[in-house]
């Protein structure tokens, strides 16, 4: 079989050929395919998309792509750097493999479309991938289909915040409580963790809202106050009602307390 045929067989690697194949025979067996650059069709420039006219450089890339049969598949890939008269020095476009990634499109493609059904260490496991690239992975795929958040026509919105890593730090989601959507997620609970939301919104987005609603968290009501200052603040009955049972009912129950205490006493030795 030529280098053509297996090409196509396992699914083309466009503006590469196939010149050595090698099986390892380990606890994993691995498959390791050596490519080189094609010498037919134009050079290409990953950033313009323009026809560049010579290549500057070639450095060798290690990337993974999708097992083949029982064995883990590395390819071991030439990546042209292009000389592009707009762009300068940059890379060749290669329709199936970004322009710094590490794992092919088709790889990525089917590590995101596992990530809704499993947890990310999970799917890490299962594709031998490390933690952080499946994390990011999935991250791009969602930015990919789902695009930019829409903030156009939002006139109120909701913050809070919630624990993550088991307590010890925080993050703050912001929805549109009149859709149920989610509008951002951001690390942290201060004022300097949720401006870039309002900085996203913009400043015909930040007129246009009407209230916010929110637990007594000051940083949410000092930022909210200094961005928007005519949005209505709603504080949530939940936190009202528990702030007024630990700042007034608590401290009338201990008041009381201290001020019955004598006479408790002086009843105590009469009693005795």
């Amino acid at each position: 079989m030529s280098n053509v045929d297996i090409t196509a067989l396992l699914g083309g690697w466009e503006g590469c050929h196939v010149v050595h194949v090698e099986r390892l025979e380990k606890a994993v067996p691995e498959v390791w395919i050596t490519l080189g650059s094609s010498d037919s069709g134009a050079l290409i420039c990953d950033g313009c998309g323009n026809e560049a006219s010579d290549v500057h450089e070639v450095v060798w890339r290690r990337v993974r792509d999708l097992p083949i049969l029982d064995a883990t598949t590395w390819l071991l890939v030439p990546r042209r750097r292009v000389v592009c008269w707009r762009c300068g020095p940059r890379l060749e476009l290669l329709p199936w493999l970004g322009r710094y990634a590490r794992v092919t499109k088709r790889l990525a493609d089917s590590v995101a479309r596992l990530c809704p059904y499993l947890p990310i260490k999970r799917v890490a496991e299962f594709f031998g991938l490390s933690w952080g690239t499946v994390k990011a992975i999935d991250k791009r795929h969602l930015e990919d289909r789902l695009g930019p958040i829409d903030l156009t026509g939002v006139t109120v919105i909701a913050m809070d915040e919630f624990a993550i890593h088991k307590g010890h730090r925080y993050a703050t989601v912001i929805v549109d409580p009149t859709v149920k959507r989610v509008l951002w997620v951001g690390r942290g609970r201060g004022r300097k963790d949720i401006r870039p939301f309002f900085k996203l919104l913009g400043r015909k987005g930040r007129k246009r809202l009407k209230a916010v609603v929110m637990d007594m968290n000051g940083a949410y009501e000092a930022e909210v106050r200094h961005q928007c200052a005519k949005a209505e603040i709603v504080f949530d009955l939940f936190h009202v009602v528990a702030k007024y049972g630990r700042e007034v009912v608590d401290r009338v129950r201990v008041d009381e307390a201290n001020r019955l205490k004598p006479n408790l006493n002086s009843w105590c030795r009469f009693s005795g």
